[in-house]
């Protein structure tokens, strides 16, 4: 009986394959019906490995979270020039394609606030939505201002919200999730 040739993974490249693996199972199911053995199974390592690497369950969702509530910027389009209605428009299509190309596993893990007692996980998700607010602040062309981005904020739980109906539950289109987070995020920037 052969067996197969393992690769030599560095540190980085072989936590990143774990953190990719957990990705996969977190698509489709929710953390508490994926155990460990799945994980690793997933990742082709042992369950020891899993532990030296993230010491917990817990700690590799946290990981897997920190990579999902982050879309990449290099692709957002031009928007110098355009008046802030616009602007907001086409960040928020940007947004919204991130959200149906990373799917399901975005939304678990983007909504995933109050899970489990919040702690950490809520940590996360707050560091993710402030630096959200500051995104759209500098998309819209607007200067970081903390009163602004404490008005952004609470944006952003209602956009997961509608990404939900959207994704998970097919109530919304695209398009209505585009109207009205559009319009949540300009009334949040508006002046008083």
């Amino acid at each position: 009986m052969s067996e197969t040739p393992r690769t030599r993974l560095s540190p980085d490249e072989r936590r990143q394959q774990i953190v990719d693996a957990a990705s996969e199972l977190y698509r489709e199911r929710r953390y508490d019906d994926i155990s460990m053995e799945e994980l690793a199974a997933a990742a082709g390592v042992a369950r020891g490995l899993l532990h030296h690497y993230f010491g917990s369950k817990r700690e590799l969702f946290l990981a897997v979270m920190t990579q999902s509530v982050r879309l990449p910027v290099e692709e957002l389009p031009d928007l110098e020039g355009r008046p802030i209605a616009e602007r907001a428009r086409l960040m928020m299509a940007w947004i919204l394609e991130g959200a149906r190309t990373y799917g399901q596993r975005w939304v678990n893990t983007a909504g995933a606030e109050g899970m489990h007692d919040g702690g950490d996980v809520q940590v996360l998700v707050d560091v993710a939505d402030d630096r959200a607010a500051r995104f759209v602040l500098d998309a819209l062309g607007l200067p970081d201002d903390a009163a602004l981005r404490a008005r952004l904020r609470p944006v952003a739980a209602f956009i997961k919200a509608l990404c939900r109906e959207w994704l998970q539950r097919e109530t919304l289109t695209r398009d209505d999730v585009l109207d009205l987070s559009t319009a949540a995020v300009l009334a949040a920037v508006r002046e008083q």
